[in-house]
């Protein structure tokens, strides 16, 4: 169920996924198409949708949230960010600039702004955090932020990277780094511009191949001229799955910049492509990656370790196992298993057969996304 059209086969594109429209059943819930056009009204559309969903909740077995809680009016499973709690958001997720961002940065208007989504949503007054629901978190450290903050047990899902990791041998790659990622600044990609030319300074020529979209916002074109400044830093731009994996497998490192952020698909995608990744130790990425040696505390940090890499074969071939190991926790069939074990014993409390979750073509609407 969601509020607007699904392109499958721009989907499946960007994904690399081969999702056919026949396997998917798409229920499209009304709300003032003016709000579909707009970029900034988020939770006024989620709390139009919310009332939506609690119209026809009782149709379903199963109701399951892909992005944070949802008021179905009766126990639903919810994956989680930490865009779920204001009080989160504003202390993890930098504010959004200009006209956008006008809700997050002006506190009175905010709250005005947050109470009307509110009033609107008409909420069923069912308490999502009281344990009859069940919130699943992307990383152990958005399960740890969350469960200290809302005192509830949060069970942990990792988002699935479909690949296995690559057979790219490691020494026929590139001395490059690799970064991936929306062109934002909470991706804190001038201090990886930086970390990196530090590296270079001491005597390793690496370049940094940098695959993402450029857009024309005032941060993006300023981002956009540094790197054409710096040679060794290739601007790849928004590329298909295939050409994506064509150049991680060249490359023998990654970087990531972005501090507090929930899970890092982009961290898991690098590692499984074979690349030794960096990343900030404040955040989800720590759990994909689980080695002080590629997680970093500061720039400085960051500069020491790669540099510490950069001269030590031998801890290169270590961590490449030790990263090997930590893609299996990725894998698309443990997202499924474990999903699937989640939904049983969700039907399992709810009274319902739990075949209805694991069953094949028979089980028509047993497991409807909300997305």
């Amino acid at each position: 169920m969601t509020t607007s059209a699904i392109d499958l086969v721009a989907m499946n594109s960007f994904y690399g996924t081969a999702v056919r429209e026949e396997e998917v059943k798409l229920r499209q819930l009304p709300i003032p198409r003016i709000l579909l056009r707009i970029r900034s009204g988020a939770a006024i559309r989620g709390a139009l949708f919310e009332r939506a969903i609690r119209r026809v909740a009782s149709e379903y077995d199963v109701l399951f949230s892909a992005y944070n809680p949802c008021d179905c009016g009766v126990p639903a499973i919810h994956l989680l960010d930490l865009s779920c709690d204001e009080e989160l958001q504003t202390r993890f997720a930098p504010r959004p600039r200009g006209f956008q961002g006008l809700f997050h940065r002006v506190a009175p208007v905010r709250a005005i702004y947050l109470w009307l989504a509110h009033r609107i949503s008409s909420p069923s007054g069912r308490d999502l955090f009281s344990g009859e629901d069940v919130p699943l978190a992307n990383s152990r450290w958005v399960a740890s932020v969350i469960e200290r903050k809302h005192h509830v047990k949060c069970p942990v899902l990792y988002p699935p990277v479909p690949s296995g990791f690559a057979d790219a041998p490691f020494e026929s790659r590139n001395d490059d780094f690799a970064c991936i990622g929306r062109i934002s600044e909470e991706k804190r990609l001038e201090q990886v511009f930086e970390i990196l030319a530090r590296v270079r300074a001491r005597g390793y020529q690496v370049r940094l191949r940098m695959i993402g979209g450029f857009g024309t916002n005032k941060y993006e074109r300023k981002l956009q001229a540094l790197a054409r400044s710096l040679p060794w830093v290739i601007l790849e731009g928004s590329v298909s799955e295939q050409r994506k994996q064509e150049i991680l497998k060249s490359c023998r490192y990654g970087i990531h910049g972005a501090e507090g952020e929930g899970f890092g698909i982009a961290v898991a995608e690098m590692v499984k492509a074979g690349c030794i990744t960096f990343a900030p130790a404040e955040g989800g990425p720590a759990d994909i990656l689980d080695h002080d040696a590629l997680l970093y505390r500061g720039d400085d940090d960051a500069v020491e370790k790669i540099y510490a890499l950069l001269s030590r074969p031998a801890l290169q071939a270590s961590l490449l196992e030790h990263l090997r190991q930590q893609a299996e926790k990725f894998s698309a069939e443990r997202f499924m298993r474990d999903l699937r074990t989640i939904v049983d014993k969700f039907l399992a409390r709810s009274n319902l057969p739990a075949s209805a979750a694991t069953a094949g073509d028979g089980a028509d609407h047993a497991l409807q996304p909300v997305t």
